[in-house]
């Protein structure tokens, strides 16, 4: 949606808001693999682009190793450490130039130990109470956790859990101390450090993950930690609705305050924050065979055509120069302390000759920058929060009271459901279940596993979300079908808002309107589809399939501008 249309869309919004200052505006950190000489070197011109620190990589890579032992010798433990030199000098150019939050970025690369075994942990916590020392030596705003690559890790079946010596309960219970103690180890070292922890694992992982996040919260809050923990998001890479984006942040801060205790969470409303990240350039595709095997990545078929030349030899851009603009605009009104970009490989800058020779040779590096690349350069310089309308309605999103919420975007709140269906590793969104087949609410459905029935479900009333997750078992690889009529006194114009995660397909009075084969996470207002409303019934009939992790939808009822409309009448009641 370009940025003219989306402010007249959604202008209806100023009615009753009240005048208020612009909210301030969060740091942009960038996470790329850049050369801290290069970055030394460069600060300043990073500065006038936009961009405010760094999360910097490579400096300790995984939770296992030692990070004075970095540049192959361990007994220099100080100011003596050629790492240390390294960085204290990048940070020292970066903080004249005014980048004053460069963070030290580690990761859970390899398979973390039992969470019940403490003597591995200590060792593991020393690791980060070191870290986190030389983060707060050498000026480092504070440290940076990747939680992502251990997924499995957070799901209380994986194959790793014997359950010989301990039960499902202790798992989770030693998960989140191991979360506290990680946290006290760092603090110990670093009392005044930011926490930076990415991705949003309560969204994308089982429970270990949440419990994991709980215990480093619980630590921060102990003790007031003035810098706070702020969760780095992914899932909003590829979002570039702007009240799509300010709306994810409503919904994952409110799944975070359930889990956490009352003082934990008050601690999270006054320190701590949703930092959300976008994606922009840097793109790669998959390549399959003819049976549909995996073979590699390309970059764009234009330039590449299918030669597989790996995930990081195309920097074009990922979408256009004003989704950019409508992104970066709600990753600053979303966000608190810090927004974030990813970039996949040197997408923010090229290495000349002379560069590669004085930095180390980075293919990479070298290769040249999209063809827009000032554009988007420009974005992040202008710094650009939307119009006034827009930032208005992020007020609103992020501080109205359930009730006013749900009353002011005019969201279907009722739904009947049936699921879930299908069968993993099946096109189930191909599959015609029965609900689609013939509509009967009174229809029981017996599968091979369980008996299937109509069941009345509402949304979340913090957000607007109908959420899956929360109503089934089964939840991976299988669809399910939510039903609401609309009654309407007179015909009229209208527009259906719908989000799914993940595929979707919606009928509108038996007419199928809407057919979303993709994967993707369930954003406000993602489809915008104009109907008809007649006078009196009007059905709606949604089909989400999920393939694994989050899995719900939104709905909202509005006219062509996306303002509510009056008198109508929903079922169920």
């Amino acid at each position: 949606m370009k940025i003219t249309y989306l402010s007249i869309v959604l202008s209806f919004f100023l009615l009753g808001c009240q005048e208020s200052e612009p909210p301030g505006k969060p740091k942009t950190l960038l996470f790329s693999p850049i050369n801290p000489e290069y970055l030394q070197a460069t600060a300043v011109e990073w500065k006038s682009t936009g961009f405010d620190g760094f999360l910097l990589s490579g400096i300790m890579k995984d939770w296992a190793n030692d990070i004075w032992a970095t540049d192959g010798d361990s007994t220099t433990r100080g100011t003596d450490d050629q790492t240390f030199q390294r960085i204290k000098a990048c940070n020292d150019a970066c903080r004249e130039a005014g980048i004053e939050d460069n963070f030290i970025k580690i990761a859970f690369y390899t398979h973390v130990p039992l969470w019940t075994n403490d003597k591995a942990w200590k060792s593991i916590n020393q690791n980060f109470y070191e870290a986190a020392r030389f983060a707060r030596e050498t000026g480092c705003r504070g440290i940076t956790l990747d939680i992502e690559y251990v997924g499995e890790q957070y799901d209380l079946d994986w194959e790793g859990y014997d359950y010989k010596n301990y039960t499902p309960a202790e798992l989770q219970r030693a998960a989140n101390k191991r979360g506290r103690e990680l946290v006290q180890a760092m603090l110990k070292a670093y009392p005044e450090m930011v926490f930076l922890n990415l991705p949003e694992g309560i969204n994308y992982y089982g429970p270990l993950a949440s419990d994991l996040f709980t215990g480093m919260v619980q630590a921060m809050a102990e003790t007031n930690a003035p810098g706070g923990l702020h969760l780095l998001t992914e899932s909003t890479y590829d979002m570039t609705s702007t009240i799509g984006l300010i709306h994810f942040v409503r919904s994952l801060e409110s799944k975070i305050l359930s889990v956490l205790d009352k003082s934990s969470g008050e601690y999270w409303k006054e320190k701590c924050g949703i930092v959300l990240g976008g994606w922009p350039l840097g793109y790669y595709r998959k390549i399959l065979n003819k049976e549909d095997e995996f073979l590699g990545w390309s970059g764009k078929e234009e330039k590449f055509g299918n030669e597989i030349v790996g995930s990081y030899a195309d920097k074009s851009s990922r979408f256009s120069v004003d989704d950019f603009r409508n992104q970066y605009a709600g990753l600053l009104l979303g966000s608190s302390k810090y927004c974030w970009i990813y970039g996949h490989g040197a997408t923010w800058w090229q290495y000349s000759k002379s560069n590669n020779t004085k930095y180390g040779k980075n293919k990479n590096a070298s290769l040249p920058l999209d063809e827009n690349f000032a554009d988007y350069q420009a974005i992040v310089k202008d710094k650009w929060i939307s119009t006034e309308e827009m930032q208005s309605i992020a007020k609103k999103i992020r501080f109205q009271s359930a009730k006013e919420f749900i009353n002011s975007f005019n969201f279907v709140e009722k739904f009947m459901v049936a699921g879930p269906f299908g069968c993993q590793n099946c096109d189930n969104f191909l599959n015609e279940f029965p609900p689609e087949q013939k509509l009967d609410l009174q229809e029981i459905y017996k599968t091979e596993k369980k008996v299937i029935s109509w069941r009345q479900y509402n949304v979340d009333p913090q957000t607007g979300y109908l959420d899956y997750i929360k109503h089934f078992e089964q939840t991976d690889w299988v669809c399910a079908y939510a039903y609401c009529e609309i009654y309407s006194p007179v015909t009229v114009a209208a527009q259906l808002r719908v989000g799914t995660n993940d595929m979707g397909a919606l009928w509108f009075n038996d007419e199928n309107i809407l057919s979303q084969n993709t994967e993707r996470s369930a954003t406000l207002d993602d489809d915008i589809l104009p109907v008809q409303l007649q006078k009196g019934k009007n059905s709606i009939l949604i089909k989400v399939c999920n393939t694994g992790g989050n899995w719900g939808l939104y709905l909202r009822i509005t006219d062509k501008n996306g303002k509510g409309l009056q008198d109508l009448r929903f079922w169920p009641e």
